[in-house]
């Protein structure tokens, strides 16, 4: 970023206004100036730029905005780039008077020849705009928009501005800088030397080698072969070519071979008419003057018919191919001039809808819906025609016979004005009552009505199912659209690229070491969208909260060595909390939050969950998945009287499903296993060891929550609070007065917090800890929150009362503390300690003040704290707990089953478990040996 010094120089250096001055200044020192817009259905995104010294930047569309920054941040003449810098009053001149107008561009740049600010919109909105204000918007002869009030405005001011068009975007040069981001770390280990001279080596022979060659047959890593592509060693046109198409991908020697060997695939290409064969179903050939016709097309064998005979024979493709060259084949199938189409004639064609449903029943047989002589009619049609256009054309019915409509205008009019009024709203009438309406208004109006059968097929194509059940049915009934292709994949190519989290609450209930039900757990599952797999999950008798996304992270570490690149999350508060966010902004995460009610956008994590209650679920004893339907259940097979899993054991049941059975099963996606295709895209792709993330003490401290601000001011007496509670060390004597230091608590352990006080993390200890001996913090935390409510209601009533007094002393009475929360708690201490998640540091089980030695991450100093806590929509009170609306979540029943009228009384109180320091590298929990899911025995959690 540039300094103070530096923009004042850029300032004169361009002559920049004294207003522009101010302008810019005011950009750098306040963007963004709004809050992230949910318009136009945008996917919102969360990008940390280095080129901005760890910043986040934010952008309000996966496919427009966040192309523009994601480039810019890769782009070496630009220097520094804001997001929603300013918003202008602008008041515009049009035919119909004055408009005042208030415009918030995307992106202001500073650029090596000046400053930019640039909006960005779809090519659609576009046009709308041109021709509804053609006055203020327009494209040029060099197919550049312009918009003429705005650009005249920071013209003033010394500012260049340019409305863009999303695509212009260069996506194959995106999805590319997406593969090689790994390779331009500074982490990223160099090329061997050997390595290096070895592949010029075979570039001076060959000039050009196919990747696969290189990977496969020469043995180069390949890592290695896109690190020397990105450094220029060997060439590859990155605005031209796919990297990520390995099976396609050719490695040139130098540009000038590139260039050339693009020339001469072009000549070959432009063959003349006759002198081509273009294998696809319904081309024709000779060969030994019988002609032979295209049936059906695989990757590797085509199947033929004798025309004349009707005998069919299969051939491999590549023999076609070879016996063509040698001119032992003829094309057979007639030659067409080609024709020049006009686009606007074409679409505008009336039974264009027809022709485009009769070229997909010739596509796709199977599925077409008219008899085979039909479609052989529509194949003769087409038979020769190679362009979509032609082919659409030939489809096209010549003799669409009478449309003009014959139903009067009145009839129509009083249908229309039914279902606007009655039909299309929220009371959801049936056609039955629409109808009656209907034929009361035409007897009122003395018109004949249309029949009931014409009626109900013309009211189909007026439904309105957002007006009669709302948007989110709406979605729900809606086709799935299909999804247009960027030039990358939207769930990513390579293995931890793009992740999915999301959480549900589990369908089953649940019993402790004591307890007899312990409820249902919540379940936080990552997925990973480019294999389809399971990368790592939480389970936790806790309702879903920040904490339940950065346990779930710490486990993917632990089981993969690695973060992903790009977490999908969708807008539940969790996904928006401070410490989720800092953690992101530690490790380059960029988050991309989905649409609201669009859970079609997580589908690879919807579908898992779904998966694992089928497969998993189902087959456990205590389900509740009979009480969606309550009244139907007996009371002899309610769920809570054959509870028989606890949480240990339901851990070991997901895990040998979701990590030995599920990612070894053939995928359909794939044709193959996710396991094997991982090996696949590792082998292709490359490794990227040098991105590996160590599992160790830094890394659970780091996913350790912060409790409400992360930040706390140190009181050289008595330390810092949190929750109520003052926690000491020795060490917080040396603050000076207000001196703030981050602090963050200890799940396992409430006697203990984490404090990082001048660059070093200290174990502080609750002063008052003899209350908090063998107690965990969420436990902790509730019995404050009672306390609170508690404080409340005394001070309403009577603030001196001794009653009142005692009342609240009462509160901290070890035996009043809830057993069953204890006892779910107590559960989850016992499997993570095992798997190795408990405490992040193992001085927090037996604090002695002592410093604790942590090399600190880049970007956990208290500048990044406040830069993350200024972020727009930020969550930040209740980081690591729920708040008191979703408490609820965890209850033991859904709100939908029946009330329990009895509970089982605990007589006993659950034990304390043991103060133990959490086993390194503990094993982790033995798998259920069979997918039938036996239930554990009562003194074996797996």
């Amino acid at each position: 970023m540039l300094t103070d010094t530096d923009l004042e120089r850029l300032f004169a250096e361009r002559k920049t206004p004294a207003a522009g001055r101010t302008l810019i200044r005011k950009i750098r020192a306040e963007s963004p100036v709004r809050h992230l817009q949910y318009r136009m259905g945008g996917v919102r995104t969360r990008l940390i730029s280095k080129k901005m010294g760890g910043k986040a930047l934010y952008a309000e569309s996966r496919t427009c905005e966040f192309p523009a920054i994601y480039i810019r941040e890769h782009d070496p003449d630009t220097i520094e780039l804001w997001p929603q810098p300013c918003t202008v009053d602008l008041k515009l001149q049009s035919g119909n008077g004055g408009t005042r107008v208030q415009h918030t561009p995307d992106l202001f740049v500073i650029e090596q020849g000046g400053f930019v600010i640039e909006e960005w919109r779809e090519l659609p909105r576009l046009m709308k705009l041109a021709q509804d204000r053609p006055e203020h918007f327009y494209r040029d002869k060099d197919n550049q928009w312009h918009y003429v009030p705005v650009e005249e405005h920071f013209k003033e001011l010394g500012i260049e501005y340019r409305l863009r068009c999303s695509d212009e975007h260069p996506r194959v040069h995106l999805s590319n800088l997406s593969i090689l981001e790994d390779y331009a770390l500074e982490s990223t280990p160099p090329v061997p030397e050997e390595e290096r001279q070895r592949i010029l080596t075979l570039m001076g022979e060959h000039n050009k080698l196919a990747h696969l060659q290189l990977v496969v047959e020469h043995g180069f890593k390949a890592d290695h072969v896109f690190q020397l592509v990105l450094d220029g060693t060997v060439y590859v046109d990155l605005n031209e070519t796919l990297l990520r198409n390995t099976g396609e991908l050719v490695i040139y020697r130098d540009r000038t071979v590139a260039r050339a060997d693009a020339l001469l695939n072009r000549d070959q290409s432009a063959a003349l008419p006759g002198s081509a064969l273009t294998l696809m179903s319904g081309t024709r050939f000779l060969f030994d003057d019988t002609l032979y016709e295209v049936v059906l097309l695989g990757k590797t064998q085509v199947t033929v018919r004798d025309v004349k005979t009707g005998k069919s024979s299969l051939l491999d493709v590549a023999l076609v191919e070879e016996m063509f060259q040698k001119q032992l084949v003829v094309s057979g199938s007639e030659q067409r001039v080609k024709k020049e189409f006009d686009a606007d004639v074409l679409f505008n064609e009336n039974r264009l809808g027809e022709a485009l449903e009769r070229l997909e029943s010739l596509q796709n047989p199977d599925s077409a819906k008219v008899s085979k002589r039909t479609l052989s009619r529509w194949r003769e049609k087409t038979r020769g025609l190679l362009s979509p256009q032609e082919q659409l054309d030939a489809l096209v019915s010549r003799n669409p016979g009478n449309t003009t409509r014959r139903l009067p205008a009145d009839v129509l009019a009083l249908a229309e004005k039914v279902v606007k009024e009655f039909h299309n709203t929220a009371k959801n009438p049936t056609k039955q009552a629409t109808f009656n309406v209907y034929t009361s208004l035409c007897a009122d109006e003395n018109v004949t009505p249309m029949s009931r059968a014409m009626f109900y097929k013309w009211i189909k194509r007026h439904e309105s199912v957002v007006d009669r059940e709302g948007k989110r049915k709406a979605y729900q009934k809606a086709p799935i659209p299909l999804t247009y292709d960027y030039e990358h994949p939207v769930h990513g190519v390579l293995p931890h690229e793009v992740c999915y989290c999301d959480h549900t609450i589990l369908n089953v209930f649940l019993k402790g070491a004591v307890m007899p039900d312990l409820g249902k757990p919540t379940i936080t599952l990552m997925m990973d969208g480019s294999l389809s797999k399971a990368r790592g999950f939480y389970l936790s008798y806790r309702p879903a909260s920040a904490v339940s996304v950065l346990m779930c992270l710490r486990d993917y570490v632990r089981r993969n060595g690695r973060l992903p690149r790009v977490l999908v999350l969708d807008n539940g508060r969790e996904f928006h909390s401070q410490a989720l966010l800092q953690f992101c902004s530690m490790f380059g995460i960029t988050i991309r939050w989905r649409r609201a009610s669009h859970p079609r956008d997580s589908t690879l994590v919807e579908r898992m969950l779904g998966v694992t209650e089928q497969e998993i679920i189902s087959q456990l004893d205590g389900n509740s998945l009979a009480l969606k339907d309550p009244r139907m259940v007996s009371s002899t097979h309610h769920p809570d009287k054959h509870i028989r899993w606890t949480l240990p054991g339901l851990h070991g049941a997901f895990e040998y499903f979701l990590f030995d059975v599920h990612p070894n099963r053939i995928h359909p996606r794939f044709g193959i296993s996710p396991n094997e295709y991982e090996k696949r895209l590792i082998l292709e792709c490359g490794a990227r060891e040098h991105v590996i993330v160590r599992f160790d003490q830094t890394l659970k401290l780091l996913t350790s929550p912060h409790s409400g601000k992360a930040t706390r001011a140190v009181d050289r007496k008595r330390g810092v609070e949190v929750d109520g509670m003052w926690y000491w060390h020795d060490k917080l004597a040396l603050a000076k007065a207000g001196e703030p230091a981050e602090v963050r608590v200890e799940l396992w352990r409430a006697r203990a917090v984490y404090v990082c006080f001048r660059n070093n993390w200290y174990v502080a200890i609750a002063r008052d800890g003899g209350k908090l001996e063998g107690r965990y913090r969420q436990e902790f935390e509730l019995q404050q929150r009672e306390e609170t409510r508690a404080r409340r209601t005394a001070a309403q009533k009577d603030k001196n009362s001794v009653e009142n007094a005692k009342k609240r002393e009462n509160l901290w009475d070890p035996e009043r503390w809830d057993e069953r929360i204890r006892d779910q708690l107590s559960e989850m201490y016992y499997l993570y300690e095992r798997l190795g998640m408990a405490e992040a540091l193992p001085e927090a089980t037996n604090p002695q003040g002592g410093i604790v030695s942590l090399g600190l991450p880049k970007g956990t100093a208290l500048e990044l704290i406040h830069a993350v806590e200024g972020e727009p929509g930020v969550y930040v009170a209740g980081d690591w707990v729920e708040d008191d609306k979703s408490s609820g979540a965890a209850d033991t029943s859904a709100s939908s089953e029946p009330k329990k009228s009895k509970r089982a009384a605990v007589k006993a109180a659950a034990p304390s478990p043991s103060p133990l320091a959490p086993a390194s590298g503990a094993p982790a929990a033995a798998p259920v040996p069979e997918l039938a899911l036996e239930a554990p025995q009562d003194d074996d959690y797996f």
